[in-house]
């Protein structure tokens, strides 16, 4: 075989894998959802403790054990960081300080919501956002070390979790140089100030504890209250497609069947037949302009 076509595989394939690119944001940080709000001053210290001395180029992340992040089981070998999931995890610490509340510890955002304003979301060709980039370096890497706690609760009705609840540890402090007395100070104040308010209303004080079950109860109804609603806003898009298979008068007397069923007929008497026809109208086209929209984010 001559030389000069006796070129092995691997020097055809380098080249094409070098064109592609290894993730979608190489340089991904952190950017405020809300960048005119002005955040209490140790949460604007946190944050720049955070951006200024790198979490993931701390020595703890080569000594400190790790454990997994659903079974808690210690982890024997060593998950090596590569330079982006580096960068991912340096920008993740950023947004943790950012959003974390003052008394509960508790990360007021979403998994989806630091990824997004990471610039970690990624999106296939149906436009459906994917969130892995930012999940594992959480689970792998931030969970694993025990910089925060993710409690995941199960939702029996969906059969599905909810999205998880953020604590931040005493060890994220540590991570990113900020000093975990000064932290615990302002925590003491804050609470101090909203138990006098609390006082101020009627209301007792409260401990951290029950500060912290008042927090986790709020998100978990927060939770079912989001998913209720796009439960219910899927079941209308199946609706609205249905109705937009029909022609115009085929859909509208399946719309006035429905309103039919939802008024007596005392209301359906006192009722005008233009007013009627109006909001049959009415709902017509909102269910056209409902099968006709893009899906929500």
């Amino acid at each position: 075989m001559d030389k000069k076509t006796s070129i092995s595989s691997a020097q055809i394939v380098a080249p094409a894998f070098l064109s592609r690119s290894y993730v979608n944001n190489p340089h991904p940080c952190y950017q405020p959802p809300k960048a005119d709000m002005k955040p209490p001053r140790i949460i604007d210290a946190m944050r720049k403790s955070a951006r200024e001395n790198p979490p993931s180029k701390h020595p703890l992340w080569r000594t400190a054990p790790r454990f997994h992040a659903i079974t808690h089981g210690l982890l024997w070998t060593e998950r090596a960081m590569n330079l982006h999931r580096r960068r991912a995890v340096d920008a993740i610490m950023e947004c943790l300080a950012a959003h974390v509340n003052l008394v509960t510890s508790k990360v007021f955002m979403t998994l989806g919501q630091i990824s997004d304003a990471c610039g970690l979301t990624t999106y296939n060709r149906h436009g459906q956002p994917c969130y892995s980039r930012a999940s594992r370096a959480i689970n792998e890497h931030i969970e694993a070390i025990g910089a925060v706690h993710c409690e995941r609760v199960w939702d029996e009705t969906s059969g599905s979790y909810i999205p998880n609840i953020i604590w931040v540890t005493e060890l994220f402090f540590v991570l990113i140089g900020y000093e975990y007395g000064k932290y615990l100070a302002a925590q003491q104040q804050q609470l101090a100030w909203e138990n006098h308010k609390r006082r101020e209303t009627g209301e007792g004080p409260i401990s951290l504890t029950e500060a912290r079950r008042r927090a986790k109860t709020q998100h978990i109804k927060r939770a079912f209250e989001m998913r209720t609603q796009k439960q219910a806003h899927r079941k209308q898009v199946r609706r609205a497609l249905k109705l937009a298979a029909l022609d115009k008068q085929e859909a509208q007397n399946a719309i006035l069947k429905d309103l039919v069923k939802l008024y007596s007929k005392d209301e359906l008497v006192a009722m005008e037949h233009v007013q009627l026809k109006r909001l049959v109208e009415q709902r017509y086209h909102v269910m056209r302009k409902l099968a006709t929209a893009p899906p929500p984010s």
